[in-house]
This record gives structure tokens, sequence and C-alpha cells, in this order.
């Protein structure tokens, strides 16, 4: 029988490794499951906020939360430099199709 408590620490170790597998996921590219993380994240939290934690768990929530903002950090720097990738890419992809454009008009 799990108490209370123990399902509070199972949730706050949910809270950790969804956020280091989004991480993980952003490292190799895989942006998809990022988002598909990203919800089931999303709706932990809610749980978890939505009540007191006990109180001896209560460090054990705010270094998860540390945590989980720490990679979410290193997750935007990963996501902004794929953004200006993309848009480098458009930009090239764009210029390509003028230049042809360019060409089949002579």
């Amino acid at each position: 029988m799990t108490t209370p408590t123990d399902d509070w620490g199972q949730r706050i170790k949910l809270l950790r490794l969804l956020s280091v597998e989004m991480l993980e996921l952003a490292r190799a590219n895989g942006w998809d499951a990022v988002i598909e993380w990203e919800a089931k994240r999303r709706a932990l939290l809610d749980e978890l906020f939505q009540q007191t934690p006990p109180a001896d768990l209560a460090p054990l929530l705010e270094d998860a939360i540390r945590a989980t903002l720490a990679s979410d950090a290193r997750l935007l720097e990963l996501a902004r430099a794929e953004m200006d990738k993309l848009g480098d890419f458009l930009k090239s992809f764009g210029q390509g199709r003028r230049a042809r454009h360019a060409y089949q008009s002579f």
C-alpha cells in the first residue's frame, strides 16, 4: 500500500525524470517527443501545485523544481539554436528559389 508521502515522492521523482528526458530528447533533435513530454510534465506540475506537499518532501520538491528550471533553461537554448538553423535554412531556400526564378525568366 502506498502512502500519500510515497505518492508525492514518486511524482517528484517523475518530475525530475521527465525534465531530464526532455533535455536528452532535445539534444537528440527529438522535438516532437519533447512536446509530448512537456504536456505530461505540465499535467504533473498542475497536480503537484494543487496541494501542499508533505513537510518532509518540500525540500525534495524544491530541488526538483530548481533542476527542472535549469533543464528548461538549457532546453530553451537548444530550441533557439534549432530555430536559428531553421531560419537560416529557410532564408537560403528562399534565395535559391528567387535565383531559380530569375534564371528561368531569361
